[in-house]
């Protein structure tokens, strides 16, 4: 996984991108869980620490199944969503671009490329930038990364007409 994060810390350069993408489907959404958690849980520990003092027992209770039951597999569900939508809007930019990727390919290079952009809304938003801003960011710097990425691709061989 530390491997995986310095490889993706190193994106768009060749080398990394090609060390990723060695990498199993299982091994990059499981990368994706575990970055998110740790971006995450300084939020958590916080609406932990703060609750509400006048929630009752039952409450407090359902409130923290909810904090480390359901929140994990929320942000399960959104990456997993949000990585396919944004690899379904790469799969057009590769092929406006006229290279030779396959969905899967993308899906992974959006996963890993996606960490930079992460790491820097999370610290934007501890910083009280405005959310548009910090999304208008977030798809600035990854949309370049994976244009960059894309290109390095080989383009798709035209049919000659004989």
């Amino acid at each position: 996984m530390i491997q995986s994060f310095w490889n993706s810390v190193r994106l768009p350069k060749k080398e990394a991108m090609f060390q990723l993408n060695r990498n199993g489907m299982t091994h990059t959404i499981s990368y994706l869980f575990i970055l998110l958690a740790l971006l995450f849980m300084p939020d958590m520990i916080y609406s932990v620490l703060y609750l509400e003092s006048s929630l009752t027992e039952v409450s407090r209770g359902q409130y923290l199944v909810q904090m480390f039951v359901f929140y994990p597999l929320f942000i399960i569900f959104l990456i997993l969503i949000g990585v396919s939508v944004l690899a379904g809007v790469c799969l057009l930019m590769r092929k406006a671009m006229g290279r030779k990727l396959t969905y899967q390919q993308l899906w992974k290079m959006t996963a890993y490329a996606s960490t930079l952009p992460l790491i820097l809304s999370v610290l934007l938003k501890t910083l009280a930038v405005p959310d548009g801003v910090s999304a208008l960011l977030f798809f600035t710097v990854f949309f370049y990364m994976m244009y960059q990425m894309i290109a390095i691709y080989p383009k798709t061989p035209t049919k000659r007409s004989s």
